[in-house]
């Protein structure tokens, strides 16, 4: 699909070539918000985009590079992260140079020019954007970024200019470079309408090493999310992290204690999000199957009745 990214055909319009100044002028981004765009639109990941608030029209692209201070990072290497997986600071430049998340002054993301996907788009939809005029600059286009089981993930941008790489693991390839709208992400939570409400007491154990009560307040499909004791914080835990869970039903039965090896999804001084990945069975942890998830299930809507 992205083979006319990266040296197949690109767009008749020429590139814009050097465009000085942007669209509007930037903000300086807050740390909270430089977060949210790395965890849910992070380098290389694919996406989607709708342009000009046009939702009629979805075509595909991915992250290719960061832009911080005007200098592109191309890979997760050049980006320091702390125990919770959130950016503490970006390496910068041919020496490297440090720039911590608060001192980040400037902040776009760079995306392939896929001008020639307007070809896949039947004739209204390709009416409705205007042949190669999506990336005009100042236009919006809309980032749309699949969070997994915490939902979609929105963010509206605006073009700032088109251009072909010069240098770097790109060179010669035709770019958009966008100018995010920090104030607009959002993340919907697709979890919400196949989520369980319960409130189910479990202990945690996080990495191994870390261990502590918690209690289960919500299960959806394949995640709960787990609450600490009012008072308390949740331990330290990045992105997945292991975690396991001993869940026990009651009755004294050893039947009736359940064992989950989950990884964290997120985290936040409150609660954090797991995703489920294995049960213990038979001395050793298998994953779920339909039956083992429906036991679970039934095992804490019901518990202690």
């Amino acid at each position: 699909m992205f083979k006319a990214l990266f040296g197949g055909k690109q767009s008749s319009e020429a590139p814009e070539e050097v465009l000085e100044v942007p669209a509007t002028l930037m903000r300086k981004p807050r740390p909270e918000e430089l977060r949210q765009v790395v965890e849910y639109f992070p380098i290389g990941k694919k996406i989607r985009y709708s342009p000009e608030y046009k939702k009629e029209v979805i075509l595909d692209t991915l992250i290719v590079a960061y832009c911080v201070d005007g200098e592109f990072i191309y890979s997760w290497d050049a980006i320091e992260v702390d125990a919770e997986g959130a950016p503490t600071a970006f390496l910068v430049g041919p020496k490297a140079q440090r720039i911590e998340v608060a001192r980040v002054a400037e902040f776009q993301l760079l995306v392939p020019d896929t001008s020639d996907q307007e070809a896949t788009l039947d004739y209204p939809r390709r009416a409705m954007i205007g042949r190669g005029r999506q990336f005009h600059k100042g236009n919006t286009i809309a980032l749309i970024s699949n969070a997994g089981v915490l939902g979609v993930s929105t963010l509206e941008t605006e073009v700032d200019k088109r251009f072909v790489l010069k240098d770097g693991p790109y060179a010669h390839s035709a770019m958009v470079l966008l100018t995010p709208q920090l104030e607009t992400i959002t993340v919907s939570d697709q979890r919400g309408s196949h989520r369980a409400r319960i409130d189910v007491p479990v202990t945690m154990t996080i990495q191994e090493r870390l261990r502590g009560p918690g209690v289960i307040v919500d299960i959806s499909d394949a995640a709960m999310r787990i609450r600490v004791r009012e008072g308390h914080t949740m331990p330290p835990m990045g992105r997945g992290d292991d975690v396991t869970l001993d869940i026990d039903f009651g009755g004294g039965d050893e039947e009736r204690l359940f064992r989950i090896k989950a990884a964290v999804i997120r985290r936040s001084p409150e609660s954090c999000v797991v995703r489920i990945v294995a049960h213990f069975k038979d001395r050793r942890f298998v994953p779920l199957g339909p039956l083992d998830l429906l036991e679970l299930k039934a095992g804490l809507l019901n518990y202690g009745k």
